[in-house]
């Protein structure tokens, strides 16, 4: 396991999701700002074509067609399954910016199926 949003986790995290197959055919760009994490805040960014994750990475998205903020603690438990990203949603505990629709239903898909493979190799 590695920790979490660590270079190592995302050279292992794109690995990961290279070798899983489309889920669904939504594309996308996501951002990630993830605050109050063991090296403060981490943005990162995840390209999404045809229903599967073609590259995960550290750093800003160019054009991201939807932003989410969250707490460390709340997208470890998201990735880990103890939380749905639905739910956190619902909560408000996962700021969406962009596209609404494509986050909770284009691609929900997708994000369930990267979430799960990501949890086993994800440590805090």
């Amino acid at each position: 396991m590695t920790q979490f949003l660590s270079e190592d986790w995302f050279a292992e995290a794109t690995a990961t999701l290279a070798a899983l197959p489309p889920a669904g055919d939504a594309s996308a760009v996501l951002q990630y700002a993830v605050t109050g994490g063991p090296d403060g805040k981490v943005t990162c960014h995840a390209v999404i074509e045809g229903g599967v994750v073609t590259g995960v990475a550290s750093g800003k998205a160019d054009s991201p067609d939807v932003v989410a903020t969250l707490a460390f603690d709340e997208a470890f438990a998201v990735l880990t399954g103890e939380h749905s990203a639905d739910a956190s949603f619902m909560r408000g505990a996962v700021k969406i910016e962009g596209d609404h629709v494509a986050w909770l239903l284009d691609l929900r898909d997708v994000r369930e199926a990267a979430f799960a493979a990501l949890a086993p190799i994800s440590s805090t």
